[in-house]
């Protein structure tokens, strides 16, 4: 093979990682267009575009809790040996995992005994959620890049060689509040943000619904539900619709895509469910409160393995709680209701909550997590896994 050609397995397992990834192939592109690398794994259409040989579609991979997993775990099957079998055909320099930690982790054992080096970005959160799978990173992981400044010192103080690569949620508030802000004048604007599937959101917007609809009773308001990429429009709007069917009447609910940054950008407060959500609302320095609820058997077997009491991102990076978090039994619209008036009724409160957003955003914003995730990549291919400094 020509020592400008590369072969690169790459390996996602749901469409905000297949987002992020595609951002990081163009950018390596950019940044060495002579190098022609062959990238083959899982991937959705963004990653297409970038020149993947996509043998498995995202969308097809997604689980939420241990019950949705187990009934997937013939096509898990079948697509890790399917990996495997293409591994051993094309023989890859290097293998990108991104995120999807139950399938990624498993698979980078058997690739590091063939003695494929591993790269791994947006790597488990093992400080808050079982911390023992930290031997088998250090194990099989030749370098982790990681998104959260904290996950540096985590990572390297286990003896995993870790570099804070910037978050990539962060690109957001680059490129939405690189425009002015513009909120539009009137009544205030609330946003809703259910998730990004479907048995998620069939989980959460209920909630979220009929928070608003305490809210609107007592605060006149407006909202906008967030769409996001992978759900589409009239299924969100049937479950809009059977929410009034068996609740009754809701305020005016404008669905909108959740992908441009704009439309959280624009909002006064927001109602958003736990992961990257909550990161979007605090680079946009929108004052949010989070809402999470999974079926209680789930709960009930996933609890006892969480290491920490938080379960919002924005407030782990801001090392303090700047939003609250209503989750399971706590998920009550009455009490969610009651926090958002509070923010929509006191400027005070709101404009204290927006400094400390501001305060938590620029933790994130050290570096651009696209390039610098390139230039590791692009070090490895290069020059091999044991290159390059602790920067």
């Amino acid at each position: 093979m020509s020592p400008r050609r590369r072969r690169v397995l790459v390996v996602t397992g749901e469409t905000s990682g297949e987002r992020h990834m595609a951002r990081v192939m163009e950018a390596m592109r950019r940044r060495d267009p002579s190098l022609l690398v062959e990238w083959f794994g899982s991937g959705g259409p963004e990653m297409v575009g970038q020149q993947l040989e996509c043998l498995q579609d995202v969308t097809g991979l997604a689980a939420i809790g241990p019950l949705a997993a187990l009934a997937q775990l013939g096509g898990y099957l079948r697509f890790y040996r399917k990996l495997l079998s293409e591994v051993d055909r094309r023989r890859p320099d290097l293998a990108v995992l991104v995120d999807f930690p139950e399938f990624n982790l498993r698979l980078a054992r058997s690739l590091a005994k063939r003695g494929v080096p591993i790269c791994y970005f947006i790597g488990p959160q093992v400080w808050a959620w079982r911390p023992s799978r930290v031997e088998l990173i250090r194990r099989y992981v030749d370098r982790m890049l990681v998104i959260f400044p904290f996950e540096e010192g985590f990572y390297r103080s286990r003896g995993v060689r870790a570099h804070f690569v910037g978050n990539p949620t962060a690109e957001l508030r680059r490129e939405a509040l690189a425009e002015e802000k513009k909120r539009p004048g009137g009544l205030p604007l609330v946003a809703l943000m259910p998730g990004s599937r479907r048995k998620e959101v069939e989980q959460i917007l209920p909630i979220q619904l009929s928070a608003a609809a305490e809210l609107f009773r007592r605060v006149p308001c407006r909202f906008r539900v967030l769409r996001a990429p992978g759900l589409g429009p009239a299924w969100l709007l049937q479950q809009i619709d059977a929410w009034r069917d068996r609740r009754g009447p809701l305020p005016p609910m404008e669905v909108l895509p959740g992908e441009s940054p704009r439309h959280l950008a624009a909002a006064d407060c927001a109602l958003v469910k736990s992961g990257t959500s909550t990161l979007e609302a605090l680079i946009l320095e929108v004052p949010f409160a989070m809402v999470y609820r999974m079926s209680s058997l789930s709960y009930r077997l996933l609890r006892p393995w969480v290491a920490t009491q938080s379960f919002c991102l924005a407030n782990l990076v801001a090392g303090e709680n700047i939003a609250p978090e209503f989750v399971q039994d706590q998920a009550q619209p009455r009490a969610i209701s009651e926090y958002l008036e509070r923010l929509l009724t006191q400027p005070g409160r709101l404009n204290q909550v927006k400094q400390k957003l501001r305060g938590a955003a620029e933790k994130l914003e050290r570096r651009q997590a696209y390039p610098e995730t390139a230039r590791h990549i692009l070090e490895i291919l290069k020059d091999g896994v044991e290159s390059g400094g602790d920067s």
